[in-house]
């Protein structure tokens, strides 16, 4: 079971019994990362995450390296700013800190999905890590690592499509416990797929379920139509602006009139599709209107 605190109103005191209940009931909970700290924990110096745990701010919580499921305190950095499962393994009211665990969540979200999931099955899974090559992505407590060859993508640099936060649809197509298969994949054989990143005991074989974002074409956006985007990235003589995930229109720079200055990633803008080349796969358009 995972428990959303944030989600919930109250003075402080409904917040701490929250914690307790948590704990007691062996629940997951979720929690944002805002930080990162060195702490004693033995007599030993341990780099930890911090959290913000409950909506004031006023409670800590802390997981240290140990406890978060990464390797290295290097790539602690790259969580900063998301929301993870953790659970409680102590609480320390009058120091306002609590000690958490992510991998004993993700163990325990594991072990509820493994309970219902059958080859077949889709799901959403929510990207947490991307590079040029390859992108993870997470569901169910269980992680996924595709490459550009997995996602038949025809981006060289997968960082262009795909962002922290974003989420594809997976389907299982094996279930392996201890090496052993209890569900027989249902793809031809030599079919690529993406690599996986096993439980302790359980593996979750799943593939990327894909769809040709061009087919939005003629449908969702059309010639001349004025729809909203996000500016991906900039270039010398202009931006992409992203209409959805894998989808993006090429934009020369605004009009002075619309906005002063260069535009920043992230930027939410309206864009007029003006040239689609169906040979190329290529979409111009002119930003029509700058947010903020």
């Amino acid at each position: 079971m995972l428990a959303n605190i944030f989600e919930r109103k109250g003075d402080q005191k409904n917040f701490w019994a929250e914690l307790f209940a948590a704990k007691q009931n062996n629940m997951a909970i979720q929690a944002n990362v805002v930080g990162l700290e060195t702490h004693k924990l033995n007599g030993e110096s341990v780099r930890c995450w911090v959290l913000e745990v409950e909506p004031t701010g006023t409670v800590k919580g802390i997981v240290p390296r140990m406890e978060t499921g990464v390797e290295k305190s290097s790539e602690m950095n790259e969580f900063l700013g998301q929301t993870i499962p953790v659970m409680i393994l102590h609480i320390d009211q009058d120091a306002e800190q609590v000690l958490c665990s992510r991998i004993r969540a993700i163990e325990l979200m594991q072990e509820i999905a493994l309970r219902r999931v059958k080859v077949g099955d889709q799901y959403t899974a929510t990207v947490t890590k991307v590079s040029q090559n390859r992108i993870v992505a997470e569901t169910s407590g269980f992680s996924f690592t595709f490459t550009n060859s997995d996602l038949k993508l025809p981006f060289k640099d997968l960082r262009d499509v795909y962002q922290v936060g974003h989420t594809i649809t997976v389907e299982v197509k094996e279930i392996v416990r201890d090496g052993q298969a209890l569900q027989q994949s249902e793809a031809a054989a030599g079919e690529d797929q993406g690599e996986k990143v096993p439980a302790s005991s359980i593996r979750l074989v799943v593939v990327p379920v894909l769809q040709d974002k061009w087919d939005l074409i003629g449908t969702k956006f059309n010639l001349r139509g004025v729809y909203k985007g996000v500016i991906k990235r900039q270039f010398d003589a202009g931006y992409w602006v992203e209409l959805v995930p894998g989808l993006d229109v090429y934009c020369l720079h605004p009009k002075r009139s619309l906005h002063k200055g260069l535009l920043k990633e992230g930027q939410v803008v309206f864009i007029q599709l003006q040239r689609i080349n169906n040979k190329e796969r290529r979409l111009s358009g002119e930003i029509t209107r700058v947010i903020g």
